[in-house]
């Protein structure tokens, strides 16, 4: 493995710090950054928490990225036959209290803890956060790290390509956990002391009062104060763009599908939803928490109709001389069709029943000339995955979280991809699947070019 010179200097920033975030986009080699700073720093004993998609690639990553500096080092995956080994892979799927009290886990004495893509942990009050962090109290002026993985005498380094996957406020754990002192009131600077988390997002988002199903709840509306909260952690982060690595970014458009008649009456028979305007203003207030329960049966049906289509459409696009293409897609029963219909071409299939092994294997399959589709579950396939020997991507179902979005249109773009790359967003014309598509892309145009 020959490292990028990102790489090079991503891991002479990690080694230097006890507590560190990298936060560099996907595809720009955090993963070779971190192991080339690990055997920087001597460590021995090594936990990586990562993705179930990232517990094959860790495991295949150690050897290839430590021969570089010289030797061998292997990874285990965590499991009840994994005996002692020197480094342990975990999957953020078992990070829970049970897991996490493992005398493995409790007893070893960690050199260095990864936390790869650990915006999957960004909720206080979410059991996998407690197990990871610890437990807050006084709505975080006090942190509880008794039975919590992550010690203080810890070193950490956490990865992400989107640290802030909703909003500001998913900063503050991570922060309060490895750089608290941050958080403290300066008086130098006018910093006010945000330790306490509701104090953390009063201060960073805009957040207001909604009604939402009969109840006020506060919603996140946006963010302010941004420089500040850069100056807090500036130091603590580093952040570079797959354009700062020489790749270029994906181009993104609508893909509209025309219906046939026999199509056009499903869709009929779907219906409209009555309250539809009301529901897309939700959207684009970012309001997408419960979204799903009043448009979730009509986004699976509509899903199921639009992957017919797709089908057809995949067809002509290989006819044209496409040679592989990437789907995405959401409920299974989409992606059931999309892979009965599209079978002939050699399918390669990533979603939540997927074995470890088989996410491990993807890559490999999908770059053999026989296999010209991927069929992807936007959560399960958005992450730690290679694909781009596509440059071609469709989303036949989307996302309310911007984020999901994100990282899996990121995996047809490489440093090794000399192609324009294109994602695609499959609309069916003059239906509520059109209008939705819409409303949640303008939705995620937003956040991309903030994150950009």
């Amino acid at each position: 493995m020959i490292p990028m010179p990102t790489q090079l200097s991503g891991a002479e920033f990690l080694a230097a710090r006890k507590r560190a975030f990298l936060w560099d986009e996907p595809r720009v080699g955090k993963t070779g950054a971190a192991i080339l700073a690990a055997k920087k720093i001597g460590a021995q004993k090594i936990l990586v928490v990562t993705t179930p998609s990232g517990c094959g690639v860790w495991a295949r990553a150690f050897p290839e990225w430590w021969s570089t500096l010289g030797g061998f080092r292997g990874a285990s995956v965590f499991g009840p036959a994994m005996g002692q080994p020197d480094t342990v892979i975990l999957s953020w799927g078992k990070m829970d209290a049970a897991t996490i009290a493992d005398p493995i886990l409790q007893k070893t004495p960690w050199d260095l803890i990864i936390l790869d893509e650990d915006q999957r942990a960004v909720n206080p009050a979410a059991a996998r956060s407690v197990a990871l962090y610890g437990q807050a109290y006084e709505e975080g002026r006090r942190l509880i790290v008794k039975n919590a993985l992550v010690k203080p005498e810890h070193r950490v380094w956490h990865l992400s390509g989107d640290p802030a996957p909703h909003d500001l406020g998913n900063l503050w754990l991570r922060m309060r956990a490895s750089c608290p002192e941050q958080l403290l009131d300066n008086p130098t600077h006018g910093w006010p002391n945000v330790l306490k988390f509701t104090d953390f997002r009063s201060r960073y988002c805009v957040v207001r009062k909604k009604l939402i199903a009969g109840v006020y709840k506060d919603v996140v509306f946006g963010g302010q104060h941004a420089d500040e909260l850069n100056m807090r952690l500036r130091g603590f982060y580093l952040r570079r763009t797959q354009q700062d690595v020489g790749i270029q970014p994906p181009r993104y458009e609508f893909f509209p599908l025309t219906p046939t008649t026999e199509l056009r009456a499903k869709l009929a028979a779907v219906g409209q939803e009555p309250k539809l305007q009301a529901l897309l203003d939700r959207i684009e207030d970012g309001e997408t928490e419960d979204i799903d329960m009043h448009l979730g049966v009509h986004r699976r049906l509509l899903g199921t109709i639009k992957a017919e289509l797709v089908v057809e459409a995949a067809k002509d696009a290989f006819e044209d001389g496409v040679k592989k293409l990437v789907i995405a897609y959401w409920h299974k029963d989409v992606g059931d069709i999309l892979h009965r219909g599209l079978a002939k071409y050699g399918v390669v299939r990533v979603d939540g029943s997927s074995s470890p092994n088989s996410r491990a294997n993807c890559e490999t399959e999908f770059r053999k000339p026989r296999n010209r589709v991927f069929l992807g579950q936007i959560e399960a396939a958005g992450e730690a995955i290679d694909l781009s020997p596509a440059n071609e991507l469709w989303f036949c179902e989307t996302t309310f979280r911007p984020k999901d979005m994100h990282q899996m249109a990121l995996r047809i773009t490489n440093v090794g991809q000399r192609r324009n790359t294109f994602v695609k967003v499959c609309t069916i014309e003059g239906s509520l699947d059109e209008a939705m598509q819409r409303c949640v892309v303008r939705l995620w145009n937003s956040i991309r070019q903030v994150v950009s």
